[in-house]
């Protein structure tokens, strides 16, 4: 231990000094030189790191598999028979597994959806009908074992999924199978690694709040604590024996100790720790219980009676369930530094105000009038639509940062009595904010087609857009020049658009939502066809799938668009469907959710990621 330690040591002190003195080493073309976005918007598998081959041609399959992994229907009775498969020809006959795939049905499918559920893969129903949900499922357990993720479960699949050793989601084994051979891991990097590494950092107390599989500001800062933790100086940078320490047994967890094998599920299990747990971890909380005054004695490390009653007031003025569970939220809350301490004039006023907790994924009245009053101090724009999504995130974590607090983005019964009293601060936009992109641009800032030989303040913003997506190294100047134009050209490449190197405002609106992809990432391999599509439109006469049904099937298929909304008039675009893409655009976190369904939004609406969006 004392030798791997010394040489982790090493290891950071010299990426440290390479840092200083300036100088670089080649890094893998997945991890890219700037800042990622928060793309934490319901995702479900992270962006591939790679573009998968393409999978062979069945030619009795009623559909195809594309380079992308892209689903086409090669038979349309296929889905208006309910999604039977024409059959299952590979089988196994010694484990008697056979072959399934999106659109099967039977007991076999139903015994895949208990296992994937048993397993925490799969949330849905045992219905034995392989559907879209059951597909992402079979995606995130392939995503174990660093194959294309296909959704198809293969009789090899199957072997390894019933198998004793198959890790659960999640689960310490997950995070190990899924990482394989470390690489050097920094800001913007995206993918299974970096789902690992968050998952692994969380696990021992780091503050990471989500894990989403890109490398972004909050799991550099967890990086950081962990390199200090053992008394190394500040890095962001995830080096690979500094990953091969973390997935040590005996690594060390936020506060500096170390977490004794019989110790370990104190932190794993930090969202069901409650009375009758046992380790370092309730030893920890308790002092800052005692701390805050919540709490009377000693720190013992047993989460006894008294434990509870504490964390019960505590959660009384937090605004959450007052059941005496500490959940990994209410833990971080707790160890913050602006946590309020009993009794205080601060306590007092959350009480009165009668707050509750607000997060990402929350939505009603609460989340409405929170939405209402960050435009009010000019934190966001936009009408309130009360659901609490990586906007809202961003709104709170730019008042947490005015206000001199954790920027966590969670709107905690604290934060809300601060942000509705007549001393919340105002938004106050700074040079620094609009070139760290804590907002992506100011709404109110109209947009106008950028080219070569433009300038101002709108091409400041886009520049600051592309290098935080990784395309973009050069300085941010606010001159449009070759090197911008190229990096506008590398996004349409990925998303299959038309290279042109000119930002159109249609470009500018998808670039500025959470459905961009970074750097590293191709959805499309090929220039696509996809053409501007809006209300009162319709397929030419006589064409079996035009463009209008074919992105009403797809809206379908996601759950935006009722089916029924469209029977009959499949092809015409009617209000119905406007509504269905608003209601996607919404999700990709389109500031102005027009219904308009360009030729950006479609490129992702018909990529393999847009499972990301799925309702």
């Amino acid at each position: 231990m004392r030798n791997r330690a010394a040489l982790f040591f090493l290891a950071a002190l010299l990426i440290l000094c390479a840092a200083t003195l300036g100088g670089c080493t080649p890094q893998d073309e997945t991890v890219a030189a700037q800042s990622a976005p928060d793309l934490s918007v319901n995702i479900s598998v992270p962006y591939a790191t790679t573009t998968p081959t393409a999978a062979p041609e069945d030619p009795d399959s009623p559909f195809s598999l594309d380079a992308n992994g892209r689903v086409t229907v090669l038979d349309e009775n296929w889905i208006d028979q309910g999604f039977v498969s024409v059959g299952n020809e590979d089988e196994n006959t010694e484990t008697g597994y056979t072959q399934l795939r999106l659109g099967d049905q039977g007991q076999s499918v139903q015994s895949l959806q208990l296992r994937l559920r048993d397993l925490g893969y799969y949330p849905g129903d045992i219905s034995g009908v392989f559907d879209t949900l059951t597909e992402q499922a079979v995606q995130l357990f392939e995503l174990s074992y660093g194959t294309m993720q296909t959704g198809i479960a293969t009789v090899s699949l199957q072997e390894m999924l019933y198998a004793d050793t198959a890790p659960a989601y999640s689960s310490q084994a997950y995070a190990e199978a899924i990482n394989g051979n470390y690489t050097e891991l920094q800001l913007g990097a995206s993918g299974s690694n970096v789902l690992a590494l968050q998952y692994r950092l969380r696990e021992l107390g780091y503050p990471i709040t989500h894990i989403t599989g890109y490398y972004d500001q909050e799991t550099a800062a967890a990086v950081s604590l962990f390199f200090e933790a053992y008394g190394n100086g500040s890095s962001s940078v995830a080096i690979v024996s500094m990953q091969e320490e973390l997935f040590t047994s005996d690594a060390r967890t936020y506060g500096g100790a170390t977490v004794a094998p019989t110790q370990a599920a104190d932190v794993s299990n930090l969202d069901t720790l409650s009375e009758g747990n046992i380790g370092s971890t309730v030893e920890r909380i308790q002092q800052r219980l005692i701390e805050l005054g919540y709490m009377e004695g000693s720190a013992t490390g047993t989460f006894d009676a008294a434990t509870t009653a504490a964390v019960m007031a505590f959660q009384r003025v937090v605004g959450v369930a007052e059941d005496g569970v500490v959940t990994y939220s209410l833990y971080t809350q707790l160890i913050s530094d602006d946590a309020p301490a009993n009794g205080s004039a601060e306590a007092e006023a959350i009480l009165a105000g009668g707050y509750t907790l607000l997060q990402e994924g929350d939505s009603g009245d609460a989340v409405t009038r929170l939405q209402t009053r960050l435009v009010e101090l000019g934190y966001a724009n936009g009408t309130p639509n009360g659901r609490y999504a990586s906007a809202t995130v961003s709104a709170v974590k730019l008042f947490q940062r005015a206000a001199g607090l954790e920027e966590t983005g969670v709107a905690t019964a604290a934060l809300q009595a601060l942000l509705y009293s007549d001393s919340a601060p105002a938004y106050t936009p700074t040079a620094t904010q609009a070139v760290t992109g804590d907002r992506y641009y100011p709404y109110t800032l109209a947009m106008t087609e950028l080219s070569e030989g433009a300038s101002g303040e709108l091409v400041v913003y886009l520049q600051t857009r592309l290098a935080e997506l990784g395309y973009f190294d050069g300085t941010v100047d606010g001159q449009y020049g070759s090197a911008t134009a190229a990096a506008v050209r590398a996004v349409q490449a990925n998303m299959g658009l038309e290279q042109t190197g000119v930002a159109s405002v249609t470009f500018q609106e998808h670039l500025y939502s959470e459905a961009t992809p970074p750097s590293g990432t191709t959805m499309y391999d090929e220039t696509q066809s996809f053409t501007t599509l809006q209300l009162g439109d319709s397929d030419p006469d006589g064409e079996s799938m035009g463009p209008v049904e074919s992105l009403q099937r797809q809206l379908w298929e996601l759950g935006y668009l009722d089916r029924e909304a469209v029977r009959g008039v499949e092809g015409q675009f009617n209000e119905a469907t406007q509504a269905a893409v608003v209601d996607a655009q919404r999700a990709m976190e389109y500031v102005n959710a027009d219904g308009v369904a360009t030729p950006e939004f479609q490129a992702f609406l018909f990529s393999q990621y847009c499972g990301m969006i799925r309702k």
